[in-house]
């Protein structure tokens, strides 16, 4: 039998790796499923929340896939400023050299960066999509998109930037086509999550640009002669909107019947973006993405990438170009399951054995027959000093060896940092403590676990406690956060990751928190999701007010009252809510729900909450 599946086993693996080869023999010989736009002058100063590297991640991703081909990519020529003026006034334009107004599009002051260096890379980008523009209906025949990898600045106006955006680059190549001649219908297909208000207002008296919006909020409800806006509310999960697309863009389509779409496609309604606060996932982002290019089919259509605020917000549309090149589909992961990954090949090479034997005990410790195994009860037992039952002290520094710890200890000056494992740390659990070295007068890590039942039938691993700090640090510009008292030692994402294979070697079905602060909440979003549905709610309307303003900024206003319900006035306080990190994969299922998703869309469009906005903040980025 076990030869039988291992056959089966080569013939399906033959078949893949033949129809791998088939697809690449296609994208070489055969004509291109779609055709790129890229430069390297796109790139931006890498400063949050924008990455200035999006499109070069996006591009070695794509070399990697071995999907690339030196044909399917073109360089655009630098933008002509008779193609810019065509869309912007020129009083508008001229003002783009006073650096107070790129200050108030792009926040360089703030970040540290050159305005006119910021200025130049989005000119560039705008130079793309007008050369995909171009392409597309020079050989419409290809019927194949055409992917500008940068562009989608949708909230420029003729006279006005705004959101990080100071020139409409889909307006500027639609007169661009105009003046050559183009007289089609043109459909806009704008997916971002942001309301694309900018694009809206330029072609509001023009009956042939048919723009078509599913954002959050709208913020443009001036008449306009050919365009449908649908706004969802917050907190937006997979159901929803794949519906909303599944109900509008046939509409969309049959009022404009396009003879060119430009396909507006934002990656920041991902809920791994920092600055959006819906929940859809990679998977409905990718479905979003195969609906709006299948429905293009046999239209000459032209790509932008739009939003997108973080480093993971290159994975969308990276997936959606390997699709289009090789007709293959996966999931990119992210960088923290990248370096989970890597946990696991760790977690599989130490036996339990090491992590529970002490150095003085002899290894066949657990054959070994003891007086209290003879006389049970009638001798006091010593109490077991591991961690969870299982870790030893000694344990443990081999973890720490393992998995990098002890060498980001040392590099912090901590060469002689001791390990205890100590059942007494903590009133409510078993926890252990790091110290600095052997005087045990300066706490590292501190932190305390127990476990937690759950409803129905799920066993978690609950993180009590957790200190990490940098007693020795020298002072930082940042000032602490609440909860601090030294400088943070730069160790949670491998404690958590150390964290997650504990779960897996003892068959929790998952690790569970409570933070104390909205900052340190953030941080966990990226692995961990809310038990309860009002309480993501809750984050992700905190999380929305406060977009604009660095985590510490935002955890530090929300501490100090600084958020408020809109109709009360009433100040909305950080509101601690357990989060769960799931690993049994019954305990995944449930909580990626769709009836989950729902509750959270619900809860959501009860809240309105408000930051009072900040002197010299008129125009914040969206």
């Amino acid at each position: 039998m076990s030869s039988l599946r291992d056959a089966q086993g080569a013939v399906v693996a033959a078949a893949k790796l033949l129809a791998k080869r088939a697809r690449r023999f296609k994208l070489r010989y055969g004509l291109p499923g779609a055709r790129l736009v890229f430069d390297t002058r796109y790139r931006l100063p890498s400063v949050h929340p924008v990455d200035g590297q999006r499109a070069e991640r996006i591009m070695r991703h794509l070399g990697m896939e071995r999907v690339l081909d030196a044909a399917t990519v073109t360089r655009p020529p630098r933008l002509a400023m008779r193609d810019v003026l065509r869309t912007h006034d020129a009083e508008y334009l001229a003002s783009l050299d006073d650096p107070k107004i790129l200050d108030r599009l792009y926040f360089t002051q703030r970040l540290g960066v050159e305005a006119a260096r910021v200025l130049d890379a989005q000119r560039w980008a705008c130079a793309g999509t007008v050369q995909a523009a171009v392409m597309a209906m020079k050989h419409p025949w290809l019927k194949s998109p055409v992917v500008n990898l940068g562009g989608g600045f949708h909230h420029a106006r003729r006279d006005k930037g705004s959101g990080f955006c100071a020139l409409n680059d889909v307006a500027i190549a639609i007169d661009r086509l105009r003046s050559e001649g183009f007289r089609g219908s043109i459909l806009i297909v704008d997916l971002d999550y942001h309301h694309g208000d900018g694009t809206r207002s330029i072609f509001a008296d023009d009956p042939t640009v048919y723009t078509y919006s599913i954002h959050a909020q709208s913020w443009d409800d001036s008449i306009a002669v050919a365009t449908l806006d649908v706004e969802l509310g917050p907190a937006v999960g997979d159901e929803t909107y794949l519906k909303s697309l599944d109900d509008t863009l046939p509409e969309a389509f049959a009022r404009a019947d396009p003879k060119l779409v430009f396909y507006v496609a934002g990656a920041d309604p991902a809920a791994t973006d920092v600055l959006g606060n819906w929940r859809v996932t990679a998977e409905g982002m990718a479905e979003r993405d195969r609906r709006v290019l299948s429905r293009c089919k046999g239209i000459p259509t032209v790509m932008v990438l739009a939003g997108g605020y973080g480093k993971e917000a290159w994975r969308y549309p990276a997936r959606t170009l390997v699709w289009l090149l090789a007709q293959d589909d996966a999931p990119i992961p992210t960088a923290d399951e990248r370096a989970l990954a890597g946990f696991r090949q760790i977690r599989a090479s130490i036996s339990d054995l090491a992590l529970r034997k002490n150095p003085e005990e002899p290894v066949d410790e657990e054959l070994r027959i003891t007086e209290a195994d003879i006389y049970g009860d009638l001798f006091a037992r010593a109490p077991d000093r591991r961690l969870l039952g299982f870790y030893s002290s000694f344990g443990l520094e081999v973890a720490f060896e393992r998995y990098g710890l002890a060498n980001h200890l040392r590099s912090k000056g901590y060469e002689g940092f001791v390990v205890d494992a100590d059942s007494k740390v903590g009133s409510v659990g078993q926890g252990i403590r790091v110290y600095a070295d052997g005087t045990r007068s300066e706490v590292l890590i501190e932190l305390v676990l127990s476990e937690l039942h759950a409803e129905p039938d799920a066993t978690l691993l609950s993180i009590e406690w957790l200190l990490l700090q940098d007693p020795r640090g020298a002072p930082r510009d940042i000032p602490l956060l609440p909860g601090q008292k030294h400088p943070g030692l730069g160790a949670l994402r491998t404690i958590v990751g150390m964290l997650i294979m504990t779960c897996e070697r003892l068959g929790y079905d998952g690790l569970t928190v409570v933070p104390a602060h909205f900052h340190v909440a953030t941080v966990a979003r990226r692995l961990f999701g809310f038990m309860s549905p009002a309480d993501e709610a809750y984050f992700l309307a905190l999380a929305e007010v406060t977009k604009h303003l660095p985590v510490q900024e935002a955890s530090m206003r929300i501490e100090q009252g600084g958020v408020v319900h809109r109709e009360s006035g009433q100040v909305a306080a950080y509101r601690p809510g357990r989060m769960v990190l799931p690993v049994s994969e019954p305990l995944k299922a449930r909580l990626s729900d769709a009836s989950y998703a729902r509750r959270v869309e619900d809860e959501a469009k009860k809240l309105d909450l408000v930051l009072p906005p900040l002197r010299d903040r008129q125009d914040q980025p969206q």
